[in-house]
């Protein structure tokens, strides 16, 4: 619905950044004062010392670990203990992963569909979560005998959920049953539309659901169980993995280990990429066993993986190495991947993850990471003429290598045409609104523009051939943006009668249908708009985040401990690694160093990043012992640490605070100080210490 219903509201120009004006901080930094806009407050974690003893001696652990535990603020010693070493049953219990009665209707659905031989489509969403959601489904039915395809929406162009597209797909292909993955939940319009084709839904789901349902045989959803409950955490291929052992059960078939090892694998890389909770005891031994399959699988599709994002020096890895390294290439694909224009999208991460066991996919293994060697520096020229027969690792590499670039391409075009200062450090919410910018991507970005300026953030892109707006939404922790959008979407329809996130799709049988754009989690969500209700949205939604108090826009950095130089050391990082995993809301501990030297700047970036390297590399030494050196990486700190080492000339020492990880730089098979390095979260000059 067009809205001419805007115009009834008194226009007050909310605060929407112009498009050259965005970014404008990298001329911003030209004032000592300026370091310090949106600062984040240092506060250290303090805690009643004799609860420290108790916990640590209860727990046989170091008191730092203690320490860590009582600032997450876990529960009782019950609770504690269950958290440390959660109970196994929980691996495979299903009990509440919805409600009996849609488990029921969806598992018998499958049996039927594998008795009767249907073709079942998994119409997967196009992140890591939806991709592990996808692989997960597709090799645990195939293990029961069904017929299964799966496709994923054309990111930059459909966003996501369940499809039109793929239901006609569906049709095409024979399919009568569709299966979804990490979405569905309020795709109201589409699943009327395949219940029009005759195509029976069974929705599994993780996000939140709307007052109305889709029609479907069966929702898999724990939101929908009414009291609260470990399930309501998990990830879309958490709950994937849930309904495939609800479903062996049922067919009363054991799932054998291997099997079950490699899904829970699978299910961790969901887990993680979505930032499920890891205070969440049920992810907690997701994460834990998925760590220990993935470091030992045989599977020539992980380890192939394994060879292309992971440093071979390093033999063992970590929640946080998967978080960083694995993760981003499994989204690459889905974020700027389009099969109609040659580029690889999630159908190609899922196709290498079912990759198996055996001599010849070893032998396949090889080959794609010799390949994969000498293709990470082809050009984005190249690129456009690169042959189809390319491999898929190969491809899943190249795609992230594309995504890379148009992300700085972005960022580049933004701060080459900055030209004035815009005085946003005391607004609510930033907006921005560009034009023909890749919806896939746009995500990266916005989640930089909400760190940079520590307030939610929304950029909005439109394309020369629609006329609707496709947004990407970030958040801080302290606020809930889809729940704010949720209320301003209710208030559109109810008092101005207008539908604000729609999105119209054009059906293989060339029909136009509006379906939900909607959707998303209360850090991170996304919609699409059409343009005429672009001001009333903007209204609306400069009216709700007004109600929010100053409060919710104070953010700190919880500091774990103050600790001395001599203290840190390879033996420091495997102690703190004795209470992993670390995660969302159960966070890898920030540490404070105090009166450091800084010295050796070397500013970074990656080859896209022609106009300014954001990151910078330096090292670390104790004040006291000279000799007591540490390698240290700041990512976006290059401004901050330039500007700190100029105008602060007279003061020689730094406040640091920072995580402590192993130095992937460091080649050598030691323990030596030099195999860890400090990620820099902020610097101080030394006579600004705590808040």
């Amino acid at each position: 619905t067009k809205s001419s219903s805007s115009k009834k509201l008194k226009k007050k120009k909310p605060f929407i950044i112009p498009i050259n004006y965005v970014l404008f901080a990298i001329s911003m930094l030209n004032k000592e004062s300026d370091i310090f806009i949106n600062q984040e407050r240092w506060n250290l974690f303090k805690a009643n010392e004799e609860s420290i003893t108790n916990l640590s001696t209860n727990l046989k652990i170091n008191p730092i670990l203690a320490k860590i535990i009582l600032a997450r603020k876990i529960g009782t010693q019950n609770e504690i203990n269950s958290f440390i070493n959660p109970e196994s049953s929980l691996l495979t219990d299903y009990s509440e992963v919805t409600p009996p009665e849609e488990l029921k209707k969806g598992v018998q659905r499958i049996h039927q569909a594998i008795k009767n031989k249907e073709k079942i489509m998994i119409n997967g969403d196009p992140d890591a979560d939806g991709i592990s959601g996808t692989t997960i489904l597709v090799a645990g039915l195939r293990h029961l005998g069904a017929d299964i395809i799966y496709d994923f929406p054309i990111r930059s162009q459909e966003g996501h959920g369940l499809q039109i597209r793929i239901i006609d797909e569906a049709i095409e292909k024979k399919a009568s049953l569709i299966i979804t993955t990490d979405c569905g939940t309020k795709d109201l319009e589409a699943a009327n539309y395949a219940n029009e084709k005759n195509i029976d839904i069974i929705i599994t789901d993780h996000h939140i659901i709307g007052n109305i349902l889709p029609k479907s045989v069966a929702i898999i959803n724990p939101q929908l169980i009414k009291h609260d409950t470990l399930f309501k955490n998990l990830s879309g291929a958490g709950v994937a993995l849930k309904f495939i052992i609800a479903t062996f059960e049922y067919f009363k078939i054991e799932l054998p280990e291997s099997l079950l090892n490699f899904l829970i694998c699978i299910c961790t890389l969901g887990t993680l990429s979505d930032r499920m909770s890891m205070t969440n005891k049920m992810n907690r031994l997701i994460v834990k066993q998925g760590i220990i399959h993935f470091n030992t699988t045989k599977r020539e599709g992980l380890k192939c993986l394994k060879k292309i994002c992971i440093d071979k020096s390093q033999k063992l890895s970590k929640a946080r190495d998967l978080s960083r390294t694995i993760i981003p290439r499994l989204n690459a694909p889905g974020r700027i991947g389009n099969p109609d224009e040659g580029i690889p999208d999630s159908k190609i991460v899922v196709d290498l993850l079912l990759v198996g066991v055996g001599k010849k996919n070893a032998q396949k293994a090889i080959e794609i990471g010799n390949i994969f060697k000498t293709v990470l520096n082809i050009s984005q020229q190249k690129k456009e003429t690169m042959p189809t027969t390319i491999n898929k690792a190969q491809q899943i590499n190249e795609v992230n290598e594309q995504r890379k670039f148009a992300t700085e391409k972005i960022e580049t075009e933004i701060e080459r045409i900055v030209t004035k200062q815009i005085n946003i450090e005391n607004k609510k919410i930033i907006v921005v609104r560009g034009k023909n910018w890749n919806s896939g991507i746009i995500g990266i970005v916005t989640d930089r523009l909400k760190e940079r300026y520590l307030r939610p953030a929304i950029i909005l892109t439109e394309s020369d051939n629609s006329n609707y707006l496709k947004a990407s939404v970030r958040s801080i922790p302290t606020i809930d943006m889809y729940n704010i959008l949720d209320n301003v979407e209710t208030l559109c329809e109810k008092e101005h009668n207008t539908k604000i996130f729609q999105n119209e799709v054009i059906t293989t049988y060339n029909t136009k249908k509006l379906v939900n754009a909607f959707g998303g989690h209360s850090q991170a969500c996304g919609f699409t708009i059409h343009k005429d209700n672009f001001d009333l949205f903007e209204d609306v939604l400069n009216s709700e985040m007004s109600k929010l108090n100053n409060e919710k826009f104070q953010y700190s950095y919880d500091i774990i401990d103050k600790i001395e130089f001599q203290q840190i050391s390879p033996k420091f990082l495997d102690m703190l690694d004795e209470i992993s995993p670390y995660g969302q809301n159960f966070d890898f501990p920030i540490f404070y160093l105090e009166n450091c030297k800084i010295t050796k700047g070397r500013s970074f970036g990656n080859k896209y990043q022609s106009l300014l390297k954001p990151h910078i590399r330096f090292n670390v030494l104790d004040d006291q012992v000279s000799t007591n050196e540490i390698q240290a990486v700041g990512f976006g700190l290059r401004e901050k640490y330039q500007k700190l080492k100029s105008i602060r000339s007279k003061i020689d020492t730094f406040n640091l605070i920072f995580t402590i990880e192993n130095n992937p730089r460091w080649r050598k098979k030691d323990n030596s100080i030099q195999s860890i390095q400090l990620n820099i979260l902020d610097i101080r000059p030394s006579n600004k210490g705590l808040d």
